[in-house]
């Protein structure tokens, strides 16, 4: 009885939550790089827009694998081939966005240091740049999924000792690792935040005023930064947990029960929903808890309005003088 209600749950939770966190998370990845894409001089905002633009990547193909899923008959070089690539690339577009994060966190600490030297560090230009060496980097990284990845008894995944290697990859880089690092740098810039100090400069209203301007928009990407780093801590969290409860019991429970291994899918699927939720939440947020970005939202939205009316308005007064131009051509 509990089995089959986990299983429709489940079912119904993996078929309609992808599709509703695809869709509201696509619009709202949009509208992330929308946004940024006016503050593209600040190396924070190029992390911010790259991590929206892989994390609508990420909802596209986990929603089509989720979907449709594919049936591995045999082990054909064709199938074979998608069941490598469909695992490699879904672990590289899911760390991406949060190595995106973890680079947003680290530049608002160099952009609040005291010392110039790192403040001088973070430019559009190296952002740019450590972007595309991050890709590469996770690319280099996960190279290992495709090649041990397989096919046996019709599943795709990872069997055997290269299982455990791969959760225990899993449990550090994703659940370890990114949530430390996020954490420290997000501490240090709230520090130097707090140690930062009004530079009163006589007769220069105009320096003082950019100065303020200039601190108020760092404050802002830095509360944006931390929401990421709650984000991610309370999203995936589940997932290394159930993956290294797996590990352990593996070797320490010899003979599963049906209703155990139930309920250990069933845990496993909410904490790949959960991970999808990661990747459609952030825009949400940054409404909730950011002050400037919901006037940038309201800003961008009436802007659009403005320039669908005018077009709408523009519309109607050319096809007049067209027909207008028509009819003189006839007289």
């Amino acid at each position: 009885m509990l089995s089959s209600i986990l299983s429709t749950i489940q079912n119904q939770l993996s078929h309609y939550g992808s599709s509703i966190s695809a869709i509201l998370g696509n619009i709202g990845s949009l509208f992330i790089f929308l946004i940024f894409l006016r503050q593209r001089q600040n190396p924070c905002a190029i992390y911010i827009m790259s991590s929206a633009i892989v994390n609508s990547l990420y909802l596209i193909y986990y929603v089509f694998f989720e979907l449709f899923p594919i049936n591995y008959r045999d082990e054909t070089f064709s199938e074979l081939s998608v069941c490598k690539l469909s695992s490699y690339v879904s672990n590289v577009l899911g760390q991406l966005p949060k190595i995106m994060i973890i680079l947003a966190c680290v530049d608002r600490f160099m952009i609040t240091n005291r010392r110039a030297t790192f403040r001088a560090f973070s430019t559009p230009k190296r952002a740019k740049w450590i972007v595309f060496f991050s890709v590469t980097f996770i690319l280099l990284v996960n190279i290992h999924i495709p090649i041990m990845t397989t096919i046996i008894d019709g599943k795709c995944g990872r069997f055997g000792i290269y299982l455990t290697i791969y959760s225990l990859y899993i449990i550090i880089f994703v659940g370890l690792i990114p949530p430390v690092i996020m954490g420290i740098f997000a501490y240090l810039t709230y520090r130097n935040m707090r140690q930062m100090r009004v530079r009163v400069q006589p007769n220069t209203h105009n320096r003082i005023d950019t100065n303020h301007s200039i601190r108020r928009l760092d404050r802002d990407l830095l509360i944006i930064v931390i929401s990421e780093v709650v984000i991610y801590v309370v999203t995936t969290t589940l997932f290394p947990l159930i993956l290294l409860e797996m590990l352990i019991s593996q070797y320490v429970i010899s003979n599963k029960s049906a209703q155990y291994s139930q309920i250990e899918s069933f845990i496993f699927n909410i904490a790949l929903i959960l991970l999808s939720v990661n990747h459609s939440i952030p825009f949400y947020i940054y409404l909730i808890l950011s002050k400037s970005f919901r006037r940038d939202f309201k800003q961008l939205i009436t802007n659009g309005y403005r320039k669908l009316r005018r077009k709408t308005a523009i519309m109607p007064v050319t096809r007049a003088n067209l027909d207008l131009t028509q009819r003189d051509t006839r007289v």
